[in-house]
């Protein structure tokens, strides 16, 4: 007979328990963020949450217990009914995205940059203001005091400032050119004008300026083949490779692929010079971590090119040596010895051997050798 009132007793327990224990709990907070208080006030929490909060020593503990396995608006949702919901959707409606800092390209070497600020965003820290929340579950009708903080762009106008910095800037002049020279110098110096390097992308000056032909309006004008000037269409183009070779050099960038004239040029020292052709490439790479911005100008018969980017810790500067001259010998046409009596058909020139360094942070650097070849003079014997 006991056994058969053991379950019933324990049915009668159970409901007598629930008719007195409600299955939630009501608990009055009233929450303000950045002083606009929140609609709403009364949180529901279950009975057997809030005995947890109890054993675990208040609400405020049992969120921090709460937030090592789940997230803020999973810790909050369990603490009451709906409250992660509720608090994450209100402090989603009170964020800001910040915005970063932009600039705009002139292409201009007096004024390269336009620069646009940044503006900071805002946000409310869900997790921040749970804890607060949870805190004042812990007494009668408490109030919560949250705020929004201010969230930083990624980039500054500062920031942008620094790395678009004029890193080298080199000029030769042009004056004595003829017309056609000068149209074809300013026609390859505005392909490249504007170009932007990201970082580890290489510039290819044929890639870049394309083909040298009459069809996209280069000119014909003199070029050096085989140590003799010659009329050649886009004769002047090596003047703008050169101009650019150098900023390169003085911007401690990584030549890839440069080549020398066969003989001396009037516009640069020697060693200095960079030849470009169908068959010959100059290529260079920005090996730092942000933009390389490429500007030229073509004033007064002078052609400047001007690197922008990041700029490094030790500026540097060029340094040509000759290391060997090689003297040209006076030959008649027939290979003898001209005598002093034989006429100057051709005069010649000496050779020379030099070298290239960069000074930089106190150490000298070979950057290359190379020989300009002589070129022996020619007489006509005198019968």
């Amino acid at each position: 007979m006991k056994r058969k009132l053991l379950p019933l007793l324990f049915l009668l327990c159970f409901f007598f328990l629930a008719a007195f224990s409600p299955p939630y709990l009501k608990k009055r907070v009233t929450v303000f963020i950045d002083g606009e208080q929140l609609p709403g006030e009364v949180l529901r929490v279950e009975a057997t949450h809030a005995l947890r909060a109890k054993r675990a020593g208040g609400y405020e503990k049992l969120y921090e217990a709460l937030l090592e396995g789940y997230t803020a608006k999973e810790a909050l949702n369990y603490l009451a009914i709906g409250l992660g919901d509720y608090l994450s959707a209100e402090c989603e409606r009170r964020r800001i995205d910040p915005l970063d800092a932009t600039l705009e390209w002139t292409k201009n070497i007096s004024a390269p940059f336009i620069y646009y600020d940044e503006r900071p965003g805002r946000e409310a820290d869900l997790e921040e203001t749970g804890r607060l929340v949870a805190r004042a579950m812990d007494k009668d009708n408490a109030r919560v005091l949250a705020r929004t903080r201010e969230v930083p762009a990624k980039v500054s106008a500062n920031s942008l400032k620094q790395n678009t910095k004029e890193i080298s800037r080199f000029s030769t002049s042009f004056m004595t050119s003829g017309e056609n020279r000068r149209h074809n110098l300013t026609l390859a110096a505005k392909a490249i004008s504007g170009t932007v390097l990201q970082p580890g992308e290489s510039f290819s000056f044929n890639g870049t300026v394309g083909e040298r032909t009459a069809e996209r309006g280069f000119r014909e004008a003199n070029v050096v083949v085989n140590g003799e000037f010659q009329k050649g269409i886009g004769g002047g183009v090596c003047q703008v490779s050169t101009t650019l070779y150098n900023a390169v050099l003085l911007a401690a960038l990584p030549v890839e692929n440069a080549a020398a004239h066969s003989i001396p040029v009037s516009y640069v020292p020697l060693s200095r010079d960079c030849t470009v052709s169908a068959a010959i490439d100059f290529v260079f790479r920005n090996d730092t971590a942000h933009p390389l911005y490429i500007a030229a100008e073509v004033k007064d018969g002078v052609l400047t090119f001007v690197l922008y980017g990041e700029g490094r810790d030790e500026p540097c500067r060029l340094e040509s040596e000759v290391v060997e001259r090689i003297p040209y010998r006076n030959l008649c046409e027939d290979g003898t010895e001209a005598t002093d009596t034989a006429t100057l058909l051709s005069p010649g020139r000496e050779g020379v051997r030099s070298r290239l360094y960069r000074i930089q942070n106190g150490k000298r650097y070979l950057i290359r050798e190379n020989v300009y070849a002589k070129k022996d003079a020619i007489y006509k014997k005198v019968a």
